[in-house]
């Protein structure tokens, strides 16, 4: 029944930022993405085309605010989510799940590292890129390299958003506790 905290001010902070921007890069990208096939024969041109004057400035203008996000989330969590010893008995025994016993993982389990060092990380940096790449095309790029850069972008979006998907719903419904360490920072001694 006591209370420990988990997350500082500082961390909650930075979390919720970014998975704001996330979400609604992710909800434009959609738009800009596939919209124009799949959403404009349901909503007609007109509504659709609405949407995507909004869609558009939005995702270029919050796509340089996600990197940045991406850095500092980097900078603050990584101490926290480098691999030990344990991580691999985790992986293993899929967090005690196969086992039904209780695997140690410090503050951040290896199911979360995964999401850190592969989603974070390395999908945080190819989609980055890219996206800048794509934002400021006045730097002489060539055809081929803004076409490789939707592409690339497109691909790592999708593949950021499923992973994003995985997080969200570990973190909200998959482990009990989970969201109210983050919106609160605080947790019960037990379940740290």
């Amino acid at each position: 029944g006591r209370l420990s905290r988990r997350f500082q001010p500082w961390e909650q902070l930075v979390h919720w930022t970014t998975a704001t921007a996330f979400v609604v890069l992710a909800i434009t990208g959609l738009i800009l993405g596939f919209g124009k096939a799949v959403m404009m024969p349901v909503l007609g041109h007109t509504l659709f085309s609405w949407l995507a004057q909004l869609a558009k400035p939005l995702h270029n203008l919050l796509g340089p605010l996600f990197v940045v996000c991406t850095i500092i989330i980097f900078v603050t969590f990584v101490r926290n989510n480098l691999w030990k010893s344990y991580d691999m008995l985790w992986i293993r025994k899929f967090g005690g799940m196969l086992s039904g016993h209780d695997v140690p993982s410090g503050k951040f389990n290896a199911g979360e590292k995964l999401w850190f060092w592969g989603g974070v990380t390395f999908l945080g940096i190819v989609v980055g890129a890219s996206g800048l790449v794509l934002d400021f095309a006045n730097f002489d790029q060539t055809r081929f390299t803004m076409q490789a850069s939707e592409i690339v972008h497109l691909a790592a979006a999708c593949l950021f958003m499923m992973a994003g998907l995985g997080h969200i719903y570990m973190g909200t419904i998959g482990m009990i506790g989970a969201y109210d360490a983050m919106k609160t920072g605080y947790v019960d001694e037990t379940w740290a």
